[in-house]
């Protein structure tokens, strides 16, 4: 039933891989739960173009993250001092190429270890692989473009692949949207250099749990996945000619957070109830060469 309810959530919620920019970013991101406790992530990382052409863009990037869970222990029947810190580090691939005048390539491959460490070494079951592919098809005529193809990305806190299937367009000089799966914007533009956007995107966390972890008293073996459904408004600027800053508020309209076994079975569901939440961050975006059209 659950997968049902993202599934649903995802159709009405435009991909976040597409039209990408490579930047160096940090980011912070809040999720204040009073009920079970609350999720902070500080994440930083860079993605270098290493060719930069008018036809094809190649980049190599790395990040990395810190989880902190502050979990209200009488909310939670066993201790959770096992899973209160999760550090991932990721090394990613992104390419374009621009296959005509109105058709492009984008390609996204990504190794990630992402654990709790508790038993201070990395095992074969802390590594994991993200992939997307995705083909965009512009319109001149619609100032529009669509996009398909599929991700998968332990971002989301999901274990299997999701769709990527989206319509951006552009109404005039002031007015975007993108409506599609797994992101949906609409943008008003003041200028150049500031703009708004109200979204409803997905968001989560993977982190392996690389020791047993004691649950009703009984040793489990696993992970803890976050996935939640983010609706909201941003503020963006613009600044020195590539710098930005962006501030984001909202609230979570789906939240689950799960320990889950090696074959993706519940061991434990913290019902986290829905909840508002706060994003920060800082960038710098290196210039694109290639003709590849961006509307949004």
């Amino acid at each position: 039933m659950k997968k049902i309810l993202i599934l649903l959530l995802l159709i009405v919620a435009n991909n976040a891989y597409a039209q990408e920019t490579d930047d160096i970013y940090i980011n912070s991101e809040f999720f204040p739960s009073s009920d079970v406790g609350s999720v902070l992530k500080l994440e930083a990382g860079a993605a270098i173009p290493v060719l930069n052409t008018a036809k094809e863009k190649l980049a190599i990037g790395a990040s990395v993250q810190n989880a902190s869970f502050d979990f209200v222990d009488r909310e939670v029947p066993f201790e959770t001092d096992q899973i209160e810190m999760f550090n991932s580090f990721g090394l990613q691939f992104k390419y374009q190429r621009k296959l005509s005048a109105n058709w492009a390539l984008n390609v996204m491959g990504e190794s990630q270890i992402a654990s709790n460490f508790d038993e201070n070494e990395i095992k074969s079951d802390d590594i994991f692989f993200n992939a997307m592919v995705t083909l965009e098809k512009y319109s001149e005529e619609n100032n529009s473009i669509w996009t398909f193809g599929a991700v998968y990305d332990i971002a989301y806190g999901l274990y299997y692949p999701i769709p990527v299937i989206a319509y951006t367009k552009r109404i005039n000089e002031a007015w975007a949207y993108k409506i599609g799966v797994p992101d949906s914007r609409v943008k008003w533009s003041l200028g150049t250099n500031h703009n708004f956007e109200g979204f409803a995107t997905l968001t989560g966390f993977t982190g392996n749990i690389n020791d047993d972890i004691d649950v009703y008293k009984e040793d489990y073996t696993g992970t803890l996945r976050q996935t939640s459904v983010l609706l909201g408004l941003g503020y963006n600027v613009t600044f020195l000619g590539n710098f930005g800053a962006t501030v984001k508020g909202g609230y979570t309209a789906y939240n689950r957070l799960q320990i889950q076994d090696y074959n993706n079975n519940e061991i434990y569901d913290f019902n986290v109830s829905n909840s508002f939440y706060l994003n920060v961050g800082l960038k710098y975006t290196f210039d694109s060469k290639t003709n590849i059209k961006s509307i949004y």
